[in-house]
């Protein structure tokens, strides 16, 4: 199966080298990398960024790294190859923004990190990003949450317990985590830390589902949770295990992003109560745009821009709010 896929992707490499060949000096060329094209939040990102390059008489190059980096450096290899005007990338693993930055730069070709920023050990940034506003997000996660304690007088309750599903090796996601925990702890500062418990993911539904199992399973004095995800992924699959100890009815998951949010809230008793909801839309759009313009235009990208959230809940018009997911 693996040689299988991997004549695939060189027939697919080929290919769009092949279209490469065909490109004018003067076509307008955008490709977007991203780390899992296929997960909803980056399909509707890399829509929006299409949209405003077609708008600009361009063409837009979405591509699905899948979480493997070979692919991913091979991706980047491509677009030099096929002389990209500029690239919008969410790179797999933080540890290739040197490298990216440097292959990308040489080649002469404008490149701005969204979501996770391309950034070097220090955590400096070493291209322009475009992303969410990732602590105040986590902080409004975490009001929701502290008011979902407060409102159900769960703060006494030593059958109750807090779960933080983080994921430490991610520089966009850990003040995600920072957020909800400070704000939790402003407003219930006499909450025990012993009912505190965190547990490290990579935001997929599958890794956060076993992450939170084995927390709720390793500690069975805990019946009722608030389990604070990173993400939707890392909610629902939190909600899962809850469903699985049999602990959903007296349970909550908040998602951030919103995109899985609409079906887990039709979901009778899904424990998926929650989720702030912030736009695709606006980080493609406002990438994409930056980029053209400094391209045609020469107009310096801002070193970073974060777009903000609203909370959601069931019974919420998400159809106004998200229309994008339906």
């Amino acid at each position: 199966m693996k040689k299988l896929i991997g004549i695939l992707l060189v027939f697919a490499l080929a290919a769009l080298a092949a279209c490469g060949k065909g490109k004018k000096d003067d076509a307008l060329v955008i490709a977007g990398i991203y780390k899992l094209g296929d997960n909803p939040w980056f399909i509707h990102e890399a829509n929006s960024s299409k949209s405003v390059v077609e708008a600009a008489g361009g063409t837009f190059m979405s591509m699905d790294a899948k979480m493997e980096t070979s692919l991913y450096m091979q991706l980047v290899d491509t677009c030099i190859a096929q002389k990209v005007d500029g690239v919008l990338v969410c790179i797999p693993d933080q540890n290739l923004s040197r490298v990216t930055v440097q292959k990308l730069t040489e080649a002469n070709i404008p490149v701005i990190a969204v979501d996770d920023a391309l950034q070097d050990e220090n955590g400096r940034l070493l291209a322009p990003w475009v992303g969410i506003d990732a602590y105040n997000i986590g902080k409004q996660a975490g009001e929701w949450g502290a008011n979902y304690i407060t409102g159900n007088n769960l703060a006494a309750d030593p059958s109750f317990g807090i779960m933080f599903l983080t994921a430490e090796a991610v520089s966009s996601i850990v003040p995600r985590t920072q957020g909800q925990l400070e704000m939790i702890q402003a407003a219930l500062p006499q909450f025990p830390a012993a009912r505190m418990f965190r547990a490290d993911s990579d935001g997929t539904v599958e890794k956060s589902n076993t992450a939170a199992a084995a927390v709720i399973t390793g500690n069975p004095q805990i019946k009722k949770w608030l389990i604070f995800g990173i993400n939707d992924e890392g909610a629902v699959g939190a909600s899962r295990a809850l469903e699985a100890a049999g602990l959903a009815a007296g349970s909550v998951a908040t998602g951030l992003g919103g995109y899985l949010a609409p079906d887990e809230f039709a979901k009778p008793g899904s424990p998926f109560k929650a989720a702030a909801y912030f736009s695709a839309r606006d980080v493609g759009a406002i990438s994409a745009k930056a980029l053209i313009d400094h391209i045609q235009n020469g107009t310096p990208i801002p070193e970073r821009h974060a777009v903000g959230a609203r909370m959601i809940v069931p019974g919420d018009d998400l159809r106004s709010v998200m229309p994008e997911y339906f």
